[in-house]
């Protein structure tokens, strides 16, 4: 029994102790497959990205297109990403023709029955020579594409290795970076464009969700002590779990002190003692963070923020970016999504969680705004309510309202995240819901985002009535039980307050007002925070992310959280074998959709009993349109 067959399966091995002891494949990889994978590889790009192979003294490598690819199916296969499956793949597991085509020497490496020590000995080094020169042009395409190449075989201390990093991050090796992760992005989307442009994508509406996951490393993490750096130099520690709530400072008596936000000026002076419940703050309380020595990868996925699209689309990543953890997450989100927006793919709605949402205007909101995205965002319990102001306008829960919208309505948010009941929670809603009367109202669209706005309380569609906006009305009998008339009389009042401002703000004296895009961009948003439409969103594109990334962890074949199936070092060759992984699951993703669609049969190669013998096969079945409404499968 051994590491690598632990299972004592028979296999043919070699004649001395040379690395790699091969175990050929039992089967050979159908013609068919080779040559769809050759196919999407280059039709993706990705060659025409790669550097150039030049000679250098000593045997000649291999293409890096032949490596590339041999990756690719070795993974296909079941196998892994690893440099010696791939070399095991090229060599014992694809016929003459797809050799031929991939530039394979039609070696026979096989040991035969009976086989002298010389003739062992002479095989063994032919597999030791070609298994070396794959080894030679996987070595000599990631130092090419590597911004920092150096030793990835030693751990460098800790100032060696802090220079690394610095020349990742430096302006004069964005091109190196970004020509890296443009080979990762166009491998994952090859399988996708070909699903795309067959119409399987018809259904699903362009909303993407985009969220950072950690992948873990083979390799351990840096030695303070010892002054010895990770051999994963850019990889860095990834937090789990979120942080522990800091606890109130103890009273007098040691114990942790009452709290006075009780919603009242008078705080608990009259109040009854309080039952001996948990606080807010420990029903809150997430379990401590964890730390773990990881990379950082950045992934989008397809999604729908409405209607119930369960199935009608491939389950796909359309996008990752391999980064260290906690550094720039605006800018990786934009970049994981930019070759699927610039090829047509992303529409209309972008979801991401708070820690991507967090980021600076000008790295993330500015640019959605220029891309023409609207962003689906939640916030910081501290920024539910009321989140700034223009004009007089304020901002609460993404949108512009009244100024003098009632405080009920602008803590509704946080009356809702601290409801207990379901009583509770729906008279939060509903307070949420009355925001819509006072919310000023969009006349015109401008370009890059620009709104002119309207005060609530003007023109003939006025949801409000409001003493800075007098108008003459003559006395009228109201129905208050028919809620479709809406006559002056039947809006809601916006009462004079006790201490009134002499100058009201721009939004209650003029027609109109210009809202630049620029304005609040971080926290504003197409649908206000915890509104019917912008739970549907939320929650669906939410769900369909973390399913997405569950799909890239948990599968039985293609998972990027076993490092085992990827052992090479560094971030090069990290990014790549991932975008290896993702390429294969991508592929069985869209055969899945297709075997589920009743499109493509589940063994391509199974005949009918009355095909095989010598009767007509009946005519498939046409396809409907890409343009035709087609009943979604049931969800499961």
């Amino acid at each position: 029994m051994s590491r690598k067959n632990p299972e004592d399966k028979p296999c043919r091995r070699t004649g001395l102790a040379l690395r790699p002891a091969p175990q050929a494949p039992g089967r050979t990889l159908n013609d068919r497959v080779v040559r769809q994978v050759f196919d999407l590889v280059r039709h993706s790009g990705v060659l025409e990205r790669l550097p150039s192979n030049e000679h250098r003294p000593g045997p000649k490598g291999f293409p890096f297109r032949t490596v590339l690819i041999g990756l690719i199916l070795s993974q296909y296969m079941g196998k892994s990403a690893n440099i010696n499956d791939a070399w095991e793949t090229l060599f014992f597991a694809l016929s003459p023709g797809s050799k031929a085509l991939l530039d394979v020497p039609n070696v026979d490496l096989h040991i035969p029955e009976g086989a002298t020590r010389e003739e062992i000995d002479r095989v063994a080094h032919h597999q030791y020579a070609t298994s070396k020169r794959v080894y030679r042009s996987w070595a000599s395409m990631t130092r090419r594409l590597d911004p920092a190449p150096h030793d990835r075989r030693k751990r460098l201390s800790l100032s060696e290795a802090k220079k690394i990093r610095r020349k990742w991050n430096a302006r004069a090796n964005q091109d190196t970076v970004r020509n890296l992760e443009a080979i990762a992005q166009d491998l994952v989307l090859a399988p996708v464009m070909a699903s795309y442009r067959r119409g399987d994508f018809a259904r699903w509406p362009g909303h993407i969700a985009v969220d950072d996951t950690p992948v873990p490393v083979w390799g351990k993490e840096p030695d303070y002590h010892r002054d010895r750096a990770s051999l994963e130099i850019t990889a860095g520690m990834y937090m789990k779990g979120g942080t522990q709530k800091k606890q109130k400072k103890a009273g007098p008596s040691g114990k942790p002190a009452a709290s006075t936000n009780t919603g009242t000026r008078r705080g608990t002076a009259n109040k009854p003692p309080p039952r001996k419940t948990k606080s807010t703050q420990e029903r809150r309380a997430k379990a401590p963070e964890k730390r773990e020595f990881r990379y950082a990868m950045m992934a989008a996925f397809p999604g729908h923020g409405h209607g119930d699209l369960a199935g009608a689309y491939p389950a796909v990543c359309l996008g990752m970016i391999l980064h260290t953890p906690g550094t720039e997450p605006g800018p990786a989100a934009l970049r994981a999504i930019q070759p699927a927006f610039e090829r047509g793919l992303v529409k209309d709605l972008f979801c991401a969680d708070r820690g991507i949402t967090q980021a600076k205007p000008h790295n993330l909101h500015l640019q959605l705004l220029k891309l023409g995205l609207n962003a689906v965002k939640h916030y910081n319990d501290d920024k539910v309510d009321r989140q700034g102001e223009f004009r007089g306008m304020q901002l609460v829960g993404g949108e512009f309202y009244c100024p003098l919208m009632p405080a009920p309505l602008i803590t509704a948010g946080a009356t809702y995240i601290d409801s207990r009941t379901d009583e509770d929670r729906a008279h939060a809603l509903n307070l949420i819901q009355s925001r819509k009367d006072y919310q000023t109202k969009i006349k015109e669209y401008g370009p890059a985002g620009d709104q002119r706005r309207q005060c609530p309380a003007l023109g003939p569609h006025a949801t409000v009535t409001c003493y800075r906006r007098p108008q003459p009305r003559p006395s009228t009998v109201v129905d208050l039980d028919a809620p479709t008339v809406r006559t002056p009389a039947a809006l809601p009042t916006i009462p004079r307050p006790k201490r009134d401002t002499h100058v009201y703000p721009d939004i209650c004296r003029g027609k109109s007002i210009t809202v630049p895009g620029t304005v609040l961009a971080k926290w504003r948003q197409k649908y206000p925070l915890f509104t019917p439409l912008w739970q549907e969103a939320w929650s669906g594109l939410r769900s369909q992310n973390e399913g997405g990334n569950g799909n890239l962890k948990k599968s039985a074949l293609d998972s990027i959280d076993n490092p085992q199936l990827r052992l090479p070092h560094g971030r090069v060759a990290q990014t790549l074998l991932n975008a290896v992984i993702i390429f294969v699951a991508n592929l069985r993703a869209i055969r899945r959709f297709l075997r589920d669609q009743g499109i493509q049969p589940r063994k391509a190669g199974t005949q009918s009993a009355a095909t095989q013998s010598g009767e007509p096969s009946a005519r498939p079945l046409a396809r409907p349109l890409p343009n035709e409404q087609v009943e979604p499968p049931p969800r499961e």
